[in-house]
């Protein structure tokens, strides 16, 4: 991260600001550090910083024991005895490495043989953000991108003039975001929990899209979210709608739950077959349009990844099947968040592909 972003995050604890201590940096980013509170503090790894609480950063620590052996000497006392009590709570140090390596090439594995960038990118974000949000609306904008993933949309934010755009993410995903993002000059990634987040009153415009329909508890999550807001601060997301979508609640619910037990690799080869019969039905869309049969093209199946590469559909069906939890809502449902959340000028919109753009103002 670089040095001038410190002043957006706070303790998501105590609400409070940092101090940073640098240990190693790559050009203008910190690649590795400390970020030091009253009472808490995070460290900074491969140029992310990890925001995280709780059993959260337990684990965290666990995971990442190479820092603390590289670093030991340059951090203070308490940071070195945190860093080992959670070590030695590990049961079993040398099963746990075992997981800890299966899990990173499975997770190299997803990112280096599935996502890959496309030209049709920016024009999926700001589809997600219709009607309500254009490029314009970005410009001079501090924005956070809830859920960042590969941080494809932050990239986008940033590129449509952004002051900062953020992106934060629980998982491992931080890694593949930065790699994305770091040679903007206007983004910062974070590794944090929507449960409790590292900012206080900051952003102009935060978005979460796709993710609150995964979490254990999605209306909390939300709750969360205003306070992370300036005043007259605008808060958007786009959730799976119940209404119209009873393919993916009573066909890809069930494959979902299926799927959980088979191996990434094996399911990432078997997401050819969903993937290559949307790309059959997205020809004979193309087709329908060519010969002026533009409103029955529109009603296909599919229609809307009719111009998208293979590999957009080949990476949502592996979404769909990979992802452990979806939840789904009614349009009146999700404003009825924003109501209880406190927001203004709620609006909602229900997309033809079954999802739903809701915005509010603080």
């Amino acid at each position: 991260m670089r040095t001038e972003f410190v002043k957006y995050l706070t303790d998501p604890l105590s609400g409070e600001k940092f101090s940073l201590q640098t240990f190693r940096k790559d050009g203008e980013h910190v690649t590795a550090g400390i970020l030091i509170g009253q009472k808490s503090w995070y460290p900074i790894i491969n140029g992310v910083p990890r925001l995280l609480v709780g059993a959260l950063k337990i684990n965290l620590l666990q995971v990442h024991q190479e820092f603390l052996t590289r670093f030991r000497r340059e951090l203070d006392r308490r940071i070195v005895q945190e860093w080992q009590r959670a070590i030695d709570a590990i049961p079993d140090l040398d099963a746990f490495l075992a997981h800890q390596k299966k899990t990173a090439e499975s997770f190299a594995y997803e990112w280096t043989h599935i996502y890959k960038e496309n030209a049709y990118e920016k024009q999926n974000f700001f589809h997600f953000l219709s009607p309500y949000i254009k490029e314009k609306d970005l410009k001079g904008k501090v924005t956070l991108d809830i859920g960042c993933g590969s941080g494809r949309f932050t990239k986008w934010a940033a590129l449509s003039g952004a002051t900062v755009a953020f992106g934060s993410d629980l998982g491992d995903t931080v890694d593949v975001a930065y790699e994305m993002t770091k040679d903007l000059p206007n983004t910062c990634i974070v590794q944090a929990d929507i449960y409790d987040m590292p900012f206080t009153g900051v952003f102009d415009f935060t978005y979460s899209i796709g993710v609150l329909h995964h979490l254990p508890k999605p209306q909390e999550g939300f709750s969360r979210l205003p306070k992370i807001l300036k005043k007259g601060g605008r808060l958007l997301i786009w959730v799976y709608n119940r209404r119209g979508n009873a393919r993916a609640i009573y066909l890809y619910e069930p494959l979902r739950a299926l799927a959980r037990s088979i191996p990434r690799p094996i399911l990432y080869l078997l997401c050819y077959l969903p993937a290559s019969l949307v790309q059959l039905l997205n020809y004979l869309t193309i087709g329908l349009q060519q010969v002026g049969r533009r409103g029955l093209a529109k009603r296909m199946p599919f229609s809307y990844y009719a111009n998208f590469p293979f590999n957009m559909k080949l990476n949502d069906a592996f979404d769909v099947l990979a992802t452990p939890k979806s939840n789904y809502y009614y349009k009146e449902e999700v404003e009825g968040w924003f109501e209880q959340g406190g927001l203004k000028r709620t609006r909602g919109y229900e997309h033809p592909e079954a999802g739903i753009t809701c915005i509010g103002t603080t």
